[in-house]
């Protein structure tokens, strides 16, 4: 088999695992389990058992914290079961098109260098090197947002796992030295960031359950939880401000929100409501910037294709990115509409 063969094998085998990565986008967002969810499924079930049993040790060895009862710790290990499984199904799933984009991208870069027509060659090879790469990166991460709308509830729950566990440890320091582990950073660091954490998943919980289509919102879903997410803030900056009396508050009020996610009644999250205007809106402000974002890009990358044509004189590559950009700015305009007329819905709303 002659080199061109083989890279032209490679770029079919990279092309052909970004087809099976899309096309199987959509079955993340099933309640069934995958056939790779089926493969990690008792790994999963099993790394489960062992934190359950490490956070056991953990509660035990604190002198704030009280032993959750059975059906959080059920509910926690039952949570902890679907957030690893899809995580590593996930991982696995990525693995081939990361190999065969570095595979691919050596193999266009190396067809490139084999040439001798083109003036900028390198500048070439090192783009047709990276393009891959980058086509997999956004790809892989379109389908990571694809699986993380199954992953809300779980994925609240890891984040409060985790502000619980970082709460557990002591955060006071002691002694003339500072700690070996991360001793440029307070130990009350670790808790703040864990329950800034937990308080953006709760947001983003609120979000995509309150939006089940995409347009409708349920205002009293989000308001509940845009209400948890303020307390959720207030105990870190509890936390920020007074270390010790802070984390016990913290402690309690997260171990009390454990509860009411195992029993299943969201009414007491929180006290109180908060407007669920101002989450939505700055969901639709986010939204609005990643459009900009990627016409931005799509009008960078089609005005740095009419340059590079027009300086290598080729006019008929001119003037096919020209038309690309033709494309792309009716493709603006069309998204320009779209916005424009969902705005005008959620005024009138």
């Amino acid at each position: 088999m002659s080199k061109a063969e083989l890279g032209a094998l490679i770029f079919a085998a990279w092309t052909m695992s970004l087809w099976a990565l899309t096309m199987t986008a959509t079955s993340q967002r099933r309640g069934n389990r995958t056939l790779l969810e089926r493969i990690c499924w008792a790994r999963g079930r099993a790394h489960a058992r062992r934190r359950r049993a490490h956070l056991v040790r953990q509660v035990r060895d604190s002198s704030l914290a009280t032993r959750p009862d059975r059906p959080t710790l059920d509910y926690l290990q039952r949570e902890d079961v679907l957030y690893q499984v899809s995580r590593r199904a996930l991982a696995l799933k990525m693995i081939v098109p990361i190999a065969t984009s570095v595979s691919a991208g050596g193999a266009l870069a190396t067809a490139i260098e084999r040439t001798t027509w083109h003036v900028w060659r390198d500048v070439l090879a090192m783009g047709a090197l990276v393009a891959p790469m980058l086509i997999t990166a956004v790809i892989a991460s379109l389908v990571t947002n694809q699986g993380m709308q199954r992953w809300t509830t779980e994925a609240v729950t890891v984040t409060v796992r985790r502000a619980y566990e970082a709460l557990l440890k002591p955060l006071e320091v002691e002694g003339q030295e500072p700690p070996t582990t991360s001793p440029f950073n307070s130990p009350h660091v670790a808790a703040a960031r864990a329950l800034e954490d937990f308080a953006i998943a709760l947001e983003r919980y609120a979000v995509q359950r309150a939006l089940p289509d995409g347009r409708n919102p349920m205002p009293q879903v989000v308001a509940r939880f845009a209400a948890a997410a303020a307390l959720v803030r207030e105990l870190r900056d509890g936390v920020e401000l007074d270390r010790i009396d802070g984390a016990k508050r913290a402690l309690l009020e997260v171990q009390r929100i454990l509860k009411v996610l195992a029993s299943g009644q969201l009414q007491d999250l929180a006290p109180g409501d908060v407007s669920a205007d101002g989450l939505l809106h700055s969901h639709r402000e986010r939204r609005a910037w990643r459009q900009q974002v990627l016409r931005g890009a799509a009008f960078t990358l089609c005005l740095a294709g009419i340059v590079f044509a027009l300086a290598s004189s080729a006019l008929g590559v001119a003037l096919a990115t020209a038309a690309a950009a033709g494309l792309v700015a009716t493709w603006d305009k069309i998204l320009r509409l779209s916005t424009s007329s969902d705005a005008n819905r959620s005024a009138s709303s």
